[in-house]
């Protein structure tokens, strides 16, 4: 999924998460009000952690990991 299908789906209601690495572990996320930019949305002190709290999120309807 490229930059432009992102924009759409937030467009159309739907947040996008990402998980990445870097100094800490932390979730990115782009919504319907940020859908051309990712925003962090959360840093967590372990993978693990980030992990569960990243499965929680994504049992919402309109939400999907990148």
């Amino acid at each position: 999924m490229n930059a432009r299908d992102q924009s759409k789906l937030c467009v159309a209601g739907w947040v996008i998460y990402r998980k990445e690495d870097s100094v800490k572990p932390i979730i990115k996320f782009k919504s319907k009000s940020n859908p051309d930019s990712w925003k962090k949305f959360e840093e967590y002190p372990s993978k693990a952690q980030r992990d569960r709290s990243l499965n929680m999120l994504l049992k919402a309807k309109n939400a999907v990991e990148d």
